[in-house]
């Protein structure tokens, strides 16, 4: 599973300014369903601050599960409408989260920002 090169992506998270103001309060994580794999994003005091495999048992502040389709498409350079967003894509069922609302609404716009920095740094291009 390499959808995206994890260290670079994880650099630029940490460099961009954008990112860093909207998500300055921010401590949890993320879980990221592609298919079956997994990833977990762990952020503390707004820093992205290590990415890594979850046991199956692992719990997140927030998760997004899609599948891998799903996911290829929404990291491509110009992705398909409803792709170009993460929110749009849930809302058009391309992807499910689940987890603590409050979070995920309160910190979207640096979410948002670090999924266009993921897809900065995509290797899944076709």
């Amino acid at each position: 599973m390499a959808y995206f090169n994890q260290q670079a992506f994880m650099d630029a998270v940490n460099r961009d300014g954008e990112f860093l103001i909207s998500a300055r309060f921010l401590d949890g994580s993320m879980k990221l369903h592609f298919d079956e794999d997994a990833l977990m994003l762990h952020f503390r005091e707004g820093r992205l601050t290590r990415i890594d495999r979850p046991s199956m048992f692992e719990t997140a502040t927030v998760v997004i599960k899609g599948p891998a389709a799903s996911w290829r498409e929404f990291l491509q350079p110009v992705p398909r409408p409803f792709f170009h967003d993460m929110f749009a894509a849930i809302v058009r069922r391309a992807f499910e989260w689940s987890g603590d609302a409050e979070t995920f609404f309160a910190y979207y716009g640096a979410f948002r920002r670090m999924f266009q920095l993921m897809r900065e740094h995509a290797t899944n291009q076709e």
